[in-house]
């Protein structure tokens, strides 16, 4: 889809969520490994908008270089309520009086591209509409603004701040998420926002009601909960977080992957899998990870950084981050893979640590090998070549080459390169002192026996009062 004038987007993203009780900005914290604030823009750009302005609290600019660099920062210096917030974007938008301009809030971070354009069919479907709200029904909820619906089918009259409602208002359970207004009555009503007389702030909802006074329709489109709820509390966060999984999951499912048990499987917001894999209970994906066909991951694995291809992991493993297993290889319990490519076929079953290595085709690593490639200072590889055999509880001191064919035997420390089908051995001389055994039980016996007497000995002038 190409980018348009008709849309532009500014994201209300200056709070600081003190109730979250943290030290980092309340639109940083993250949901499915994504941010906030991300998560909107995310979906703010699938509706390719001419322009995405974020607009941010200064307090916090040094975290604003983790905002996408195509989005367009703005700052609102003092809190002064929405309507403010969306005053300090307007001049970073094209000067126009046509098209429309979404309002949304960096703190609804599920909602969808979906929805979007659900919003604008609705502004576009009839002339007279100014505004669209989009709406989810919150029950019972009284922290949030309602909606007052208009005596048309399908407008709304205003939309009631919390902290403004009061018992004679005739509002409906729907509240506002997020708001579509036409860029021309956007232009005009938004300096004519009066401040709260409860609070003292300007609401950027008020202008539904300025725009029902002036003549216009304000329609909604409504939505589910579990996309357009907020979070301003840890416990808020948590709830997204299980939204988020639940709705991954549902996707992963209908993709044709099974899931054994999916409530114990947690994804990140840009997991690849592909149909006809198999993923066992509690299994986490961290981000950048891609499975393909055919993969089955164990029990109790983590996958950060990764690709799997037709092969097993698992249980009880970790791939890190440059991690690639290809067809027909194995990685088994307790082994962990960073930055090392394992071909085909080749078996990592135990105990062991690959980093920063490339283990050739149809190769044997024995149980507790590790790969040392950090000397303090810098990383160095480790090339294994194909057919390899590694014997249990072997150290490949990097950078160390063992060619195609080669065995290393059992509690080596490689640090030379090993010649293709090379018998390698590198450990301590083997010395056997024979009957040591025996003298060793006999010492420690009688050392044992006479420990014994001397305590006895002690407990007889203990009880008599007196030395035997």
């Amino acid at each position: 889809m190409r980018k348009t004038k008709e849309k532009s987007v500014i994201i209300l993203a200056a709070g600081c969520g003190s109730r979250l009780k943290s030290s980092l900005p309340k639109i940083f914290h993250r949901i499915g490994g994504l941010s906030l604030l991300d998560h909107v823009i995310m979906a703010a750009s699938e509706i390719s908008p001419e322009k995405i302005v974020a607009v941010l609290n200064p307090k916090y600019e040094s975290f604003c270089s983790e905002v996408n660099e195509d989005v367009i920062k703005a700052f609102q210096p003092v809190p002064r309520g929405s309507a403010d917030t969306v005053k300090c974007a307007m001049n970073k938008l094209f000067p126009s009086d046509s098209g429309w301009v979404y309002v949304l809030y960096g703190d609804i971070p599920l909602i969808s591209a979906e929805s979007l354009n659900a919003m604008y069919d609705v502004a576009v479907s009839n002339e007279d509409t100014a505004v669209v709200v989009l709406a989810f029904d919150a029950g019972k909820d009284q922290n949030l603004g309602k909606l007052e619906i208009g005596e048309k089918y399908g407008t709304i009259k205003r939309i009631v701040e919390a902290k403004d409602l009061i018992e004679s208002d005739k509002v409906v359970p729907l509240c506002n998420a997020g708001l579509l207004v036409r860029r021309d009555v956007l232009n005009d009503l938004l300096y004519k926002i009066e401040a709260s007389e409860t609070t003292g702030e300007f609401y950027i909802t008020e202008i539904v009601r300025l725009a029902y006074q002036s003549g216009f329709d304000c329609r909604y489109y409504v939505s589910s909960k579990e996309e357009l709820s907020g979070a301003n509390t840890r416990a808020e966060l948590a709830t997204l977080e299980r939204y988020f999984q639940d709705s991954m999951r549902q996707k992963i499912l209908d993709s044709g992957v099974t899931l054994v048990a999916p409530e114990t499987v947690f994804f990140s917001y840009d997991t690849e899998i592909e149909k006809d894999v198999t993923v066992h209970p509690y299994v986490v994906f961290g981000k950048n990870v891609k499975i393909k066909s055919g993969a089955e991951i164990g029990p109790f694995c983590v996958v950060e950084g990764a690709e799997v291809k037709s092969a097993q992991v698992g249980p009880f493993a970790r791939l890190r981050s440059g991690s690639e297993i290809r067809d027909g290889a194995k990685i088994g319990n307790f082994v962990e893979i960073k930055n090392s490519v394992v071909h085909e076929k080749t078996k990592v079953n135990h105990l062991s640590y690959i980093g920063d290595s490339n283990l050739g085709k149809s190769t044997n690593i024995g149980a507790g090998t590790i790969t040392c490639n950090y000397d303090g200072f810098k990383k160095y590889r480790t090339e294994v070549g194909e057919g390899v055999f590694i014997g249990s509880n072997s150290a490949l001191v990097a950078p160390v080459k063992i060619e195609d064919g080669a065995v290393i035997g059992a509690g080596s420390v490689i640090t030379r390169d090993v010649e293709p089908s090379s018998l390698a051995i590198a450990r301590g001389f083997q010395k056997n002192i024979k009957d040591w055994a025996v003298n060793f039980r006999e010492k420690h016996a009688n050392s044992v026996c006479k420990s014994e007497n001397v305590a006895a000995i002690s407990n007889v002038e203990k009880k008599d009062g007196k030395k035997t």
